[in-house]
């Protein structure tokens, strides 16, 4: 402490907020690349295996061959997700104007995260428990990370707000 009426004291342990010069926020663009990396990371986790080898994918994750083979067809469901980590690539490198990329990406995110649940609770899924506990939580924590970046970038989205130049050139090389 000092006499000086116009010192600002330093942050104490005990203080509940810190000084605006103490505490940065953090740039929203940062925390929106991060969650469109997990976003990608997610879709292409899902996809790839589905694209490449679809029967082998399902009989990984737990269903008999009979079932595995029937639902061989669904190559198409991992070529969409795999579109969809395209678009992720595209919102990253460029966010502003594409707030409703992001949205879909929340709300896909957000309904594959409550079929799972969904089917949880039904007891109605055919395939191992891991896969069933690891898709449920990845979606799930992925949807509210997403959702969350999304509020936190929404002036960065419109196109109101740049990102920082430091961060800009760290994240949005053009």
């Amino acid at each position: 402490m000092t006499d000086r009426p116009d010192a600002e004291e330093p942050f104490q342990q005990g203080d509940i907020a810190a000084t605006p010069a103490a505490r940065k926020l953090r740039d929203p663009a940062i925390t929106l690349t991060t969650a469109f990396v997990v976003y990608i990371f997610i879709n292409l986790a899902l996809a790839l295996p589905l694209v490449i080898f679809p029967v082998a994918y399902f009989e990984v994750i737990g269903l008999d061959d009979v079932v595995a083979d029937s639902l061989g067809g669904l190559r198409w469901v991992g070529a969409v997700l795999l579109a969809w980590s395209l678009t992720g690539i595209a919102v990253m490198a460029r966010p502003e104007g594409r707030g409703v990329f992001v949205t879909a990406g929340a709300v896909q995110l957000t309904m594959g995260a409550l079929a799972f649940l969904y089917s949880w609770s039904l007891d109605e899924y055919r395939w191992s428990t891991w896969y069933q506990a690891l898709c449920s939580v990845v979606l799930t924590g992925g949807a509210v990370y997403l959702w969350w970046a999304r509020m936190s970038g929404r002036k960065l989205l419109r196109g109101s707000q740049k990102p920082d130049e430091e961060n800009k050139r760290r994240f949005f090389r053009r």
